[in-house]
């Protein structure tokens, strides 16, 4: 893995205020200060650049800070420097953004509960951001981290594949959507041949997506392990029956992003599991074939339980984090709590931001640039993390991912292969 150098902003750095003059015997006044805020090079960009103009402009005017960005383009760099920093007795990071996946307790002890913050100023309508985003970052009911971005997942399906093969909308169970998918695999008259379903497999998400529609999971929040369940197997058993009849890609298992992505613009994927905010690229007039009808949704519920509960999109997503050891606590919440109102969340929409307020999705100057942003809304309302963060967590990822590979490829029956994850991974825990 290569670690990118971070580029510091070198803006002036202003004295850190009245503690040190007191300190040197001079009057305790009040001083500007610059925070220093810590992440990826795109939480920056969404703060500052784009459409909704500069998210930290009237927070900066008020406060009479400034910020300077220290930021990486490797993701796992990023989280490593930073879990690092916060295990300093001292650090100059003072807003961080973390992963929902890192947000084991012993790493969200090394930042500062917020609920004392959030008494003495609150998150304007703090109940809009999603709570599924909210109650991971949560240790023995005190919150550490507060949302910021998010990447759910939805169904993702070419409405002009339906026309041509005669479907006139997307199904309403999961039953009728795999029948459909086996429909919609078949060999152009260019010789052209398109699957019906396609997604990575090398992400637990995805397969997830796929179980949520019979209400299953890999682990539950409180780490029972329920892979075994029939709402895991049934789900696989179905995907098993996909690639035998050949409605999944033959290489289903080494299918990577960037090769879905030119499925679905070429016309030779029908459906695929990806974040709704991929839909920009899929429309693309300048690289798809489809613009504008390649659409999203949340994947139907089995028959059993259609109308009865609600389908649970997965999620990931960064939150703000103030390290314990900050010296400037009190005005990094206040920038989090901006940027985090109403207002903020809606400038960094609109500069590319994946929003974590529902409401933000009814604003009229974001949703008129997203076509997707109700069926966005409402997944985001119900969306749940597909794993909890704990010290094993990577392991437990690949863990089920091999062996529901396992299952689709027809190497062991679904039911076995839960059974082994389920073996193998609670003896990690």
């Amino acid at each position: 893995m290569r670690i990118v150098q971070p580029k510091l902003d070198r803006r002036r750095f202003l004295a850190t205020g009245a503690a040190t003059l007191a300190a040197l015997g001079g009057p305790a006044i009040a001083q500007a200060r610059t925070l220093t805020a810590f992440g990826h090079r795109v939480h920056q960009t969404v703060a500052t650049t784009g459409p909704g103009g500069d998210a930290t402009a009237a927070w900066r005017a008020q406060s009479g800070n400034d910020i300077s960005w220290v930021t990486l383009g490797d993701v796992n760099a990023i989280q490593e420097r930073l879990l690092r920093e916060a295990s300093l007795a001292e650090t100059t990071f003072d807003l961080t953004y973390l992963l929902n996946g890192r947000a084991v307790p012993r790493n969200l002890a090394l930042f500062e509960p917020l609920d004392a913050f959030m008494r003495e100023a609150p998150i304007e309508d703090f109940d809009d951001i999603s709570a599924g985003l909210v109650d991971p970052m949560r240790v023995n009911g005190a919150l550490h981290a507060l949302p910021m971005r998010h990447a759910t997942n939805g169904l993702v399906w070419n409405e002009a594949i339906f026309e041509e093969r005669g479907i006139k909308a997307l199904p309403t169970t999961f039953e009728e959507l795999m029948d459909v998918a086996k429909r919609l695999t078949f060999v152009r008259a260019d010789g052209t041949p398109v699957v019906g379903l396609a997604f990575t497999a090398v992400f637990a998400s995805n397969f997830l997506s796929i179980a949520r529609a019979f209400d299953g999971d890999f682990m539950t929040a409180d780490m029972r392990i329920v892979a075994d369940q029939p709402s895991m197997v049934k789900p696989l058993e179905a995907l098993a029956d996909l690639f035998k009849a050949g409605a999944l890609p033959r290489n289903f298992a080494a299918v990577n992003n960037e090769e879905i992505t030119t499925w679905m613009q070429q016309g030779r994927a029908a459906m695929t599991i990806n974040p709704y905010a991929r839909l920009v690229s899929y429309n693309d007039p300048a690289q798809s074939r489809y613009p504008g009808k390649i659409k999203a949704a949340a994947v139907p519920m089995a028959a059993s339980l259609a109308g009865r509960v609600a389908y649970a999109s997965t999620t990931e997503y960064w939150a703000f984090a103030i390290p314990r050891a900050s010296k400037n606590k009190r005005a990094a919440w206040d920038l989090a709590r901006s940027l985090s109102s109403r207002a903020g969340t809606l400038a960094m929409a609109r500069n590319g931001n994946g929003p974590v307020r529902v409401s933000t999705y009814s604003e009229p100057s974001f949703a008129s640039a997203l076509p997707h942003a109700a069926a966005e809304a409402l997944a985001l309302k119900t969306a749940r993390i597909h794993l909890p963060a704990f010290d094993n967590q990577a392991r437990a990822h690949d863990v089920f991912v091999e062996e529901s590979q396992a299952a689709v490829l027809g190497m062991k029956p679904a039911e076995r292969a839960m059974a082994d994850a389920t073996r193998r991974v609670r003896a990690m825990l």
